[in-house]
């Protein structure tokens, strides 16, 4: 069974992707809304719950992690499919769950799109609620890009429809 990772910034589309891929019988994982599988941590790897008013001081001591042991089980577990398997989120430590997928695609939008997405009345993320976390959200997206590519990850633009989008993931998973 071959499983993929898409991820990107906040806006890009993880969720949307996930639930259309769904709709057309593939497995997802979406990890935000799988229980116990994403967790916030303070800069001493303990697990702390998300305030409702998190600032910048905040977010420069704490981070969004996957428990990564769940992770790996949660995949194992999936019935084995001929077709793709994909996990879509986003993850502090996604460097350490990198091995874990056959490919890692990454959601490419643009800052604007990101920021219209954020704070849509659709918006059903808790993130991005607050200016404070717009802030965060727009400083970090540029080097998390970075650093997605410099992994290895396989760009796709997510300012195209989510069937186009989908489309393009399915055909570089296969």
């Amino acid at each position: 069974m071959s499983t993929y990772l898409i991820t990107g910034p906040s806006g890009s589309g993880k969720t949307t992707i996930a639930e259309y891929l769904t709709s057309l019988g593939y497995q997802c994982v979406e990890t935000d809304s799988t229980p116990g599988l994403s967790y916030y941590v303070n800069k001493n790897n303990k697990p702390v719950p998300y305030p409702a008013q998190a600032d910048e001081t905040w977010w420069e001591t704490h981070n969004y992690v996957w428990e990564l042991n769940r992770l790996r089980k949660l995949i194992r577990s999936l019935p084995d499919s001929p077709k793709p398997v994909f996990v879509c989120g986003n993850a502090g430590n996604i460097k350490d769950a990198w091995s874990m997928f056959t490919k890692v695609f990454y959601l490419d939008i643009p800052e604007e799109l990101m920021l219209s997405r954020i704070g849509s009345a659709s918006n059903t993320q808790a993130v991005g609620d607050h200016a404070e976390e717009v802030t965060t959200l727009v400083r970090w997206r540029q080097p998390f890009k970075e650093e997605m590519l410099e992994l290895g990850a396989t760009s796709v633009d997510a300012s195209k429809p989510v069937k186009q989008v989908a489309d393009q993931i399915i055909k570089l998973a296969k």
